[in-house]
């Protein structure tokens, strides 16, 4: 289709149909390129401190509800605490659920609820982002109000069939597709996964088109420093090598309501959020300014975008994948991820206006910002970013961004909905995260074996905490998920549509895994975690939790 008839057609649908096109707009007098090496943002660092003095209060009342004899440990410095929510497709979306819920006491009435309030950033990733942007889209809203209002039908349809008419979505999408095209980007098959999860998962009409990341900080719950700092995860790849993968020390790019950037020493620089997509160069717009292309399905679409994998199942044969990389082992593909492959392969025929003709257009793309920043030599050169599954690298639980010294992150609490062991978590990911923040520098990342280890000592069926003893470490709460109820949670990764009980089940099973059935004991060693590092004055049933949970090389 010629531009002069896209820009038409576009136009022509677009006061009816839909906003996801970008808008152009004047520029703010601010700068739009920062470096970090100032540290956080003023608006973050705002918004960290003010955070830390609600949820110092929540972890004091949870902690002598756990146990009276916290009372001793509360004249320190309380910790930082981090929940990070893993990728895995639905099923860690509903497993990371559970996790939430059994941590939310206007949710739940477990041992753990009310520790949800005292956590300070929320970190999201592939399906783990599917989960984070339901959450904050939605004015942080409980896991069993947004089963009841939204998860619980569109699941059930399905993520291709979300409505229950398939042809009407598929129309829609098509349209706004056409209508960031005719506002100059591309609009790619990134861009129909994309509206298809916020179909799933966001509210509004038309598929929650209108929720930008951005608008997050207009939220009640946000403004009044209730809720975590979400950060929503993808990895960029260079496109100017031949691997269809990033490698194991790729870059993450944070997605945060105030900025989008990386702290990756080789970029080193962030960006508003409020205006990705504006056209840059060494930090100075060359124009106009751009917003509303933060679109949050696109952001969450992003972090899961895995369409130039063909490790994933799907068809290699397809010239655009076989032309840019090789498939280099056997691939076991389930009948279920047979199906969803069948699904996403036919997109292009039933969403017309998917832009699909250079190895590009299997990515995530967005304008970059640092385009002839030389502090970002990684990206200096490259007018565009492509952006993958966050987990790509093979650190599929997002935990890079709560070991930066800046966060002051002290205890990390890692819901791990992997599938590395029969759709359960194998430990792998997580030694993968302990090598490569090794290599990154990342000191605060505590020693994690290899997942052989791991299994062969049945260390992937219970909590498991990482660091103890060691307060140059982060303390890591691994929190793997496995069938911790009669229905567990076995989903396999590909599965995109759920009964409205099947969801229910795994979401009450990542809830059991998080407050372990509601043990008070366990409770207890967790509250024994999380101050272990701050303080020596604790319960003396600590020392038995422990031994019980502490991982001994």
């Amino acid at each position: 289709m010629h531009s002069s008839t896209l820009l038409a057609f576009a136009t022509l649908i677009a006061s009816s149909v839909s906003t996801y096109a970008p808008i152009s707009t004047s520029c703010p007098q601010t700068p739009l390129v920062r470096s970090t090496v100032s540290g956080l943002s003023d608006s973050e660092e705002t918004y960290r401190v003010s955070r830390k003095a609600n949820a110092d209060v929540a972890l004091a009342l949870w902690l002598l509800k756990t146990d009276p004899l916290f009372i001793a440990s509360l004249s320190c410095d309380l910790p930082t605490i981090a929940l990070t929510s893993s990728g895995g497709g639905f099923r860690a979306t509903l497993s990371g659920a559970g996790t939430v819920q059994a941590l939310d006491v206007r949710d739940t009435k477990v041992s753990t609820s009310g520790l949800y309030q005292a956590i300070s950033y929320h970190s999201g990733l592939s399906g783990g982002s599917w989960l984070l942007s339901s959450i904050i889209s939605n004015n942080y809203a409980t896991i069993s109000t947004l089963f009841n209002s939204i998860w619980k039908t569109t699941l059930s349809n399905g993520l291709f069939n979300p409505l229950g008419n398939q042809a009407e979505v598929y129309k829609t999408i098509s349209n706004d597709l056409l209508l960031k095209q005719g506002a100059g980007f591309p609009g790619t098959i990134a861009d129909a996964w994309s509206r298809l999860i916020s179909y799933v998962i966001l509210p509004g009409t038309n598929g929650g088109v209108d929720n930008l990341l951005s608008q997050v900080t207009t939220k009640s719950t946000f403004k009044s420093f209730s809720v975590p700092y979400p950060i929503i995860l993808a990895q960029h790849v260079d496109l100017g090598g031949s691997s269809c993968l990033p490698p194991a020390d790729a870059p993450f790019w944070e997605f945060t309501p105030y900025e989008t950037g990386s702290w990756d020493s080789r970029i080193a620089s962030f960006t508003p959020t409020k205006y990705l997509g504006t056209s840059l160069s060494a930090g100075k717009p060359t124009g106009n300014c751009t917003t509303a292309y933060e679109n949050l399905g696109f952001i969450a679409g992003t972090s899961s975008t895995l369409f130039q994998d063909p490790g994933i199942g799907f068809d290699v044969a397809e010239p655009l994948i076989a032309n840019f990389c090789q498939l280099t082992e056997a691939v076991n593909i389930s009948a279920t991820a047979t199906a969803t492959n069948a699904a996403v392969g036919a997109l292009p025929v039933g969403i017309p206006s998917i832009q699909f003709t250079q190895v590009s257009d299997l990515f995530a793309s967005w304008p970059n910002p640092f385009y002839n920043v030389s502090a970002a030599p990684l990206v200096q050169a490259q007018q565009k970013l492509s952006m993958v599954d966050g987990g790509e690298s093979g650190q599929i639980n997002p935990i890079f961004p709560m070991l930066l010294p800046q966060r002051n992150i002290s205890v990390i609490i890692v819901s791990d909905n992997t599938d590395g062991n029969n759709n359960y978590p194998s430990g792998k990911e997580m030694h993968a995260t302990y090598l490569a923040a090794q290599a990154a520098g990342l000191t605060k990342m505590p020693f994690v074996p290899e997942s052989s280890v791991l299994l062969a000592a049945n260390l992937t069926s219970r909590p498991v905490f990482f660091g103890c003893g060691d307060s140059s470490k982060a303390t890591v709460v691994w929190m793997p998920n496995y069938s911790a109820t009669a229905a567990g949670g076995n989903v396999d990764t590909s599965q995109m549509q759920f009964s409205a009980a099947a969801s229910a089940q795994v979401i009450a099973n990542g809830a059991a895994v998080m407050s372990q059935n509601n043990s008070q004991e366990w409770a207890k060693c967790l509250g024994c975690a999380i101050m272990e590092g701050s303080t020596s004055f604790l319960p003396p049933a600590c020392t038995a939790c422990f031994t019980k949970y502490c991982y001994k090389a």
